[in-house]
């Protein structure tokens, strides 16, 4: 059986500890990302997601420092966002 739950960002830590601790509980990352809007519009990323997210980032510095991968200069990221924002228009 598979159950989606929403629990506040202040209480998921102490949640997901209780549920780590049940042997028959398997955690998994959800494919649809929790987000919610804020009143004036602004999205806000659950702890959980932000804290994968900055995983794969040390992750991928650190391949970078080990030079196994390159990573794209802050003028290509930059130009990259600004061709993203004008075809999503």
């Amino acid at each position: 059986m598979q159950i989606t739950l929403t629990v506040p960002d202040k209480k998921a830590d102490s949640f997901l500890d209780v549920l780590r601790h049940i042997s028959y509980v398997d955690i998994q990352p959800s494919d649809t990302p929790c987000r919610q809007s804020s009143e004036n519009g602004e999205e806000k990323f659950s702890a959980e997601e932000f804290y994968e997210n900055f995983r794969e980032t040390i992750h991928e510095l650190n391949e970078a420092i080990a030079g196994r991968i390159q990573l794209q200069s802050a003028k290509e990221f930059l130009a990259e966002l600004r061709s993203e924002s004008v075809g999503g228009i």
